[in-house]
Formats: C-alpha cells, sequence, structure tokens
C-alpha cells in the first residue's frame, strides 16, 4: 500500500518554514493512510449518487453488497428529508 507519510511530512516541513517566513501559524495536514484517501473519494462519489455499479467497478469490490453496505448509508439523512419534504407537498396539494 502507498506510504503518505513521507508526503505529509514533507508538504509540513515546507509549511512551518513559510508560516514562519510570512508571520503566521502554519496549518499542518494530518496523519492519514491511502485506506482514508479511498474511503474518501468513495463517499464523495456516493454523496454524488454515482451510479453504484459504476462505483462499484471503480473501488474493485466483487460484490455489489460490499459497496451497498459501505457506503449506501450516505445521504440517508438527505433523502430522508426529500421524502418527507415530497410527502408535505402531496398533503398541501390533496
Amino acid at each position: 500500500m502507498l506510504d503518505i507519510g513521507p508526503i505529509v511530512d514533507a508538504y509540513n516541513k515546507t509549511e512551518v518554514e513559510r508560516a514562519k517566513k510570512e508571520h503566521r501559524k502554519a496549518e499542518l495536514l494530518p496523519k492519514f493512510s491511502a485506506h482514508v484517501m479511498r474511503h474518501t473519494a468513495c463517499t464523495r462519489m456516493a454523496e454524488c449518487r454515482m451510479d453504484v455499479k459504476v462505483l462499484q467497478y471503480i473501488m474493485g469490490h466483487a460484490h455489489i453488497d460490499v459497496t451497498m453496505e459501505v457506503y449506501n448509508h450516505i445521504g440517508e439523512l438527505t433523502r430522508i428529508e426529500n421524502e418527507i419534504a415530497r410527502l408535505d407537498s402531496m398533503v398541501l396539494n390533496a
């Protein structure tokens, strides 16, 4: 797996030097893994309602159940709010 640690360390070192020169507080990146980046990317694609079969292919999941189980919860609250608004609209227009 890709080790992102050295990239983050190099960025943070440069940022500290720049911040000192510019008399400001350095904005450092936290430590994170390639897996976190992968999960975040997939989460954002799911939030944008990417076709789940395409998402499955991109993520390399052998079974769509994995994709659905891990990422189907994304935007659930928004879907619930949209459905409630739709029901309100139907009641008001009835």
